[in-house]
């Protein structure tokens, strides 16, 4: 009885003891491994959540005895006591004895939107203080099967989509005042790896996986320069779908569309033994397309295998096969678009590409705090252009066709660490580091083809070109660090560092032929033989932080150095009347960003300002090389910056996973002012940076009803210029402006059951008269008109074993 009474006294005297502070570490007895987000009762009814380091921090507590409970899933619970000290360190720490090896569990978060931003760690990627986008396609109404670019990246503000082809056969988005050809400007990836022509000296993308066969397309905006390379657009991934996890399942989607436009997915996968997993998928497409002169057919085939050692050992080898035939119309002027944008007045171009990559991934959780992952890929690529490139307001002359034939055969690895880390008591950290190697070989063949209309890819004197033959071999060799650290639960800050080292080369010729202009007689044929290299290490550094203002909205901003790496054609002289300067240098500036995001139930939104600074950036002046002689010089003309106003917005309606009608709208606009400054060619100053829309908005309404789910979007784009001199004509198309335009799409899903979909829609529902994009060589030159109305219907599969 008498200790009784001494305990309830001990105890009663703890709130006169004064204020103290109590530090308890959480450890696993067996592995001594920290135990993270365990509960903690203290004195029967203040309860703590421990840290993911296993760490409980309480200030403010009053000294004095306390009894403490512990309790962590999979854990035996621990009914123990503390003696908090005052001016003690009161530091305590408990080992938890586990009660039976429990199997790992995998939870999925769902939520009612599209497009979120990438989490704060996103695998192995740290993504804090960065303008990100997730965009989930399972959720998204859209022509996939013509990877419908403008739909599909619907949601993402600030960017220009090219139309180039209706097949959705390439993608080309740009932002930020960035070119959109073939997304050159973005670092482009599958699964993580690389699958550009050549990450170094020719950044262009031929290869777009289909949108069936991709669960997310993850983007990075221009501070993705530190962890993925230095491309002022950023980082584009696509995250393909993953293996079921039962024997088998198979996937099928197949529709049908105007001008017999035919495609066909299909794809098979399983998890066996929990250890081996595969999938493999194959898509064929082929269409006639709106215009004349545009049939296409292409094939997709993928293959995945991988064996989990572990539930934390895992290695995976992936393959991929493209192919495509497509016919090019060829541009128009202005007067032949205003008269028929459907007609084509080329019959004889075509393209083809064959991109093949392989990749393998070693993934390793080493525990619960570090990870470390290996992937390893090869690109094994050609791309072949054949046709008529003369002005299009010259009628086609039925001589011989230009042939270009473009090869691509690199390699890379890149190694990436993270750890989680704790720092004192309180404060905690992530690094996250890597090396990577690329090493890339492109040769390039230029000459005559035959004068046939047909699609044969074959030099007429392959041992005597009449273009030029050159070779490109690549070297990178890059590091990387970037560390996030939590100052308070409030405000986070991160910094980071890359370092590249990089040696390009060019060895070949070209050949200048002149032809006497009566008689067609050759007057003179020249074969100019040269090399040359470029050697260089560049230092990009980037900083970044992140204020909750609340548990459901913060405030980021980063800035990160960009450059990009001179081109192979920037390292050759064209021909005798365009020279190279020698001293030309890498294209460099920053990314910065300011903006606000938040997500409640109902609705998310982001909000940024952004300023692109771009400086040598190279491009054609008039150069005087004597008191008589003027030639195109090909060198670092100035610097060029934009600035503006991105911002997303989705509300839903939608109020509990039962509802079966609710509506949801989303707006998504951007203002960009993109100007040059200094530049060698005063023309230039103070023009308006080509390819750049100062307005645009994207905006969308969905009803779902039941099983049905309806949506009609709505895309405006202003008007802008396509080359920096501003010009508003040209009598052969190739430069002027971009009209503004319009465009309306409706898409419609009904789910029947587990096993039968349908999906439908019609693009371009005005049937509005509009082009995106003037090209200066394939697939014009002169204007491409983009797909006037049309519509698909799509029959959705699914089977699956039980198991």
């Amino acid at each position: 009885m008498r200790n009784i009474i001494l305990i309830v006294s001990i105890l009663g005297l703890n709130h006169v003891l004064g204020q103290c502070e109590v530090f308890i570490q959480l450890s696993d007895k067996e592995t001594s491994q920290t135990v993270p987000f365990a509960k903690l009762k203290i004195d029967g009814n203040q309860s703590f959540v421990a840290d993911e380091f296993g760490r409980v921090y309480i200030e403010n507590i009053s000294c004095g005895i306390y009894p403490i409970q512990v309790i962590s899933v999979g854990y035996e619970a621990i009914n123990d006591s503390i003696e908090v000290v005052k001016d003690q360190s009161n530091e305590f720490s408990f080992e938890l004895k586990s009660k039976s090896n429990l199997k790992k569990v995998d939870v999925f978060a769902d939520d009612k939107f599209n497009n979120r931003s990438l989490r704060v760690v996103e695998h192995m990627v740290l993504t804090h203080g960065k303008k990100t986008h997730s965009i989930d396609l399972e959720k998204t109404i859209a022509n996939k099967a013509n990877n419908n670019a403008r739909e599909l990246f619907a949601t993402v503000p600030g960017l220009n989509i090219w139309e180039s082809d209706g097949g959705g056969l390439q993608l080309g988005i740009g932002a930020r005042g960035l070119s959109p050809n073939r997304t050159a400007h973005f670092n482009s990836r599958q699964n993580g790896y690389d699958i550009s022509a050549d990450a170094l000296g020719y950044p262009e993308t031929y290869y777009t996986p289909p949108a069936e066969a991709i669960k997310n397309i993850q983007i990075i905006r221009g501070a993705a320069s530190l962890q993925f390379g230095p491309q002022f657009g950023g980082m584009l991934n696509f995250d393909l779908i993953k293996p079921s996890t039962r024997n088998f399942a198979y996937n099928g989607s197949h529709s049908y569309g105007s001008f017999n436009t035919f495609n066909t997915f299909n794809a098979i996968s399983g998890t066996l033994k929990k250890k081996f997993s595969y999938l493999i998928y194959h898509k064929h497409k082929q269409g006639e397309g709106w215009r004349q002169n545009s049939e296409f057919t292409q094939q997709h085939l993928f293959g995945l295998l991988q064996y989990r050692f572990t539930e934390n050992l895992s290695l995976k080898v992936e393959v991929t096969h493209m192919d495509y035939l497509a016919k090019q119309a060829g541009g128009l002027t202005d007067a032949l678009f205003e008269q028929d944008p459907r007609q084509s007045i080329r019959d004889r171009n075509w393209f083809k590409v064959n991109w093949r990559t392989y990749a393998a991934n070693f993934h390793w959780d080493i525990s619960r705090n570090t990870k470390l992952d290996l992937k390893m890929f090869k690109v094994d690529a050609q791309r072949l252009a054949l046709g008529n490139l003369e002005k299009i307001s010259r009628v086609d002359d039925g001589e011989n066709r230009d042939l270009i034939d473009g090869k691509f055969d690199n390699f890379g690895t890149e190694l990436r660490f993270l750890q989680h880390y704790p720092i004192g008591k309180k404060s905690k950290a992530t690094l996250v580091s890597g090396v990577r190697f690329y090493q890339g070989q492109t040769v390039t063949q230029q000459g005559e083809a035959n004068n046939l209309s047909t699609p044969d890819f074959q030099f007429i004197n392959p041992n005597n070109l009449e273009g030029s033959s050159y070779s490109y071999p690549s070297t990178n060799v890059a590091g990387f660090v970037e560390n996030m650290v939590r100052i308070n639960p409030k405000l986070w800050v991160s910094a980071g560092l890359r370092v590249e080292h990089i040696n390009t080369s060019s060895d070949g010729f070209y050949r200048q032929i002149n032809y006497h202009p009566l008689t067609e007689e050759v007057l003179k044929d020249t074969t100019i033989f040269e090399s040359s290299s470029s050697i260089r290490t560049i230092l990009l550094g980037g900083v970044g932080a992140t204020y909750k203002v609340s548990k459901k909205i913060q405030l980021y901003s980063n800035i990160a150095q960009n450059y990009r790496g001179i081109n192979f054609s920037d390292l050759r002289i064209n021909n005798p009347n365009q020279i190279v300067d020698q001293n030309i240098e890498d294209e460099r500036g920053f990314n910065a960003d300011l903006g606000i995001k938040g997500q409640t139930s109902n609705l998310i939104f982001d909000v940024n300002g952004f300023f692109l600074y771009y400086d040598n950036k190279i491009g054609v002046v008039n150069s005087k090389i004597s008191e008589t002689e003027f030639v195109r010089l090909r060198t670092n003309i100035g610097n060029a910056y934009s600035t503006g106003l991105e911002a997303f917005a989705q509300y839903n309606w939608m109020k509990s996973d039962s509802d079966k009608v609710y509506p949801s709208v989303f707006v998504n606009a951007s203002y960009v002012h993109a100007v040059y400054g200094e530049s060698l060619e005063s023309a230039y100053t103070g023009n308006q940076v080509e390819l750049v829309p100062p307005f645009t908005i994207r905006s969308g309404v969905s009803l779902q009803v039941a099983d049905f789910a309806f949506k009609l979007m709505g895309a405006y784009v202003h008007k802008h210029f396509s080359d920096a001199t501003n010009a508003t004509f040209d009598p052969n198309a190739v430069v002027g402006t971009i009209p503004s335009y319009y465009v309306l799409d409706f898409g419609m899903n009904y789910t029947v059951n587990e096993v039968f979909s349908f999906a439908g829609g019609v693009n371009n529902l005005t049937n509005n008269k509009y082009f995106t994009r003037r090209a200066s060589a394939y697939p014009g030159p002169g204007i491409i008109p983009s797909d006037g109305i049309n519509f698909y219907v799509t029959l959705n599969l699914t089977l699956q074993t039980s198991k």
